[in-house]
């Protein structure tokens, strides 16, 4: 039978029914009980019987006709294992449940929805099919790993946190609930937890400078900025000279408006690590926040001789060119970033202006309408 056709058939069967009921609660209110009205109500309740009836006869086979096979748990695994829930999801409907079978339907019915991302009832099914079951088992294993990172995915960090410190108890090579892991105790403001996560990830000592160092950058990524600083000073603590502290600490000065302190710490990362070309970007960046156009050339030229393949530096190097009115060369070094990055609507919009000081109006137009489709599309 058609698992469709099948709930249309009673979803019918229950509207026809809800309208006797309305109609006799109605009459029950009247004093006017006509015969004309017990005629409409015998009349329905009639049309119900004949839908269950029909509904309940399309299931039988006609006589000599082989009966279709039953689903089966193989055939869900298949579907799953093709990457097709819905069709796993469908052979789960009519697949009778019954207490030896129960905790592995919901197994399958919690892989179908976290397939399909459907992750609040991919772990209201998971949930049932851990309870009791055998903590050594695969299938247990499996539905505790989903049921973390179901609890993850909706934001439930605290949930989610238990689970995944069981799969990492299992399974400590496994690099995606290390990581999964270590994010859900930024978030939770428990920075002990994700370093340690981090370190495991990372192969280092979690008591180690460069594990303090690993985990302030995922919490900057996760713009945990005040834990990330914290972190940093310890790293520097246990290793003044250590690469990039000092660059991620002036980065987070710059984000907070002090650009001077911003600036003396990037210095103290290029002391440290010379040939770091992000480090003399920043650099560049920060003196153009101060309207230093003549100070920020070198670092930004620094930055693209050590690496000539990121367009961040062109763009802003071509910026301090067109501040400094030095059109020809804003235009060629633009360019040059644009064809590495034709999609920044920031370097398209600079070349506009370019452009338009140029007064070439017809490309200068050109580029400022294709710099506005660029950042709402980017908005988007």
């Amino acid at each position: 039978m058609n698992l469709k056709k099948h709930h249309v058939a009673f979803e019918v069967r229950d509207t026809i029914f809800l309208s006797v009921v309305r109609i006799y609660w109605s009459l029950g209110r009247s004093r006017a009980t006509t015969k004309s009205s017990c005629r409409v109500l015998l009349l329905l309740l009639w049309m119900a019987l004949v839908f269950t009836t029909a509904s309940g006869q399309t299931d039988q086979h006609l006589p000599g006709e082989t009966p279709a096979p039953a689903p089966t748990i193989e055939q869900v695994q298949t579907h799953l294992s093709a990457g097709q829930p819905d069709a796993a999801i469908e052979l789960l409907f009519v697949i009778p449940k019954s207490p030896s079978n129960e905790r592995l339907i919901n197994h399958f019915w919690g892989l179908a929805y976290y397939q399909k991302g459907d992750h609040a009832r991919a772990a209201e099914h998971l949930l049932l099919a851990i309870a009791n079951g055998q903590e050594g088992s695969q299938q247990y294993r499996q539905a505790v790993q989903l049921l973390g990172l179901s609890d993850y995915f909706l934001g439930r960090i605290k949930e989610a946190i238990p689970y995944l410190e069981q799969v990492k108890r299992w399974s400590p090579e496994n690099v995606e609930v290390a990581y999964v892991l270590g994010t859900c105790y930024i978030r939770a403001q428990n920075a002990d937890g994700a370093r340690e996560a981090f370190a495991r990830l990372f192969g280092v000592s979690p008591g180690s400078a460069s594990a303090y160092l690993m985990n302030a950058q995922m919490m900057m990524r996760q713009q945990v900025e005040a834990l990330a600083e914290k972190e940093l000073h310890k790293a520097l603590e246990l290793d003044p000279k250590l690469p990039q502290a000092h660059f991620l600490l002036g980065e987070i000065a710059i984000y907070n408006a002090n650009i001077d302190l911003g600036i003396e710490l990037l210095k103290k990362e290029i002391a440290i690590n010379p040939a770091f070309a992000m480090a003399y970007y920043r650099l560049g960046e920060a003196y153009t926040r101060q309207l230093k156009w003549d100070d920020a050339m070198a670092p930004l030229q620094k930055s693209i001789w050590l690496n000539p393949f990121f367009s961040g530096p062109f763009i802003v190097l071509g910026k301090v060119y067109l501040k400094k009115g030095d059109l020809p060369n804003a235009e060629s070094i633009l360019r040059r970033a644009l064809r590495m990055d034709p999609n920044n609507f920031s370097g398209h919009h600079l070349l506009a202006q370019v452009l338009q000081q140029a007064n070439r109006m017809d490309e200068a137009k050109r580029e400022f309408e294709l710099a506005d489709r660029l950042r709402t599309e980017s908005e988007k």
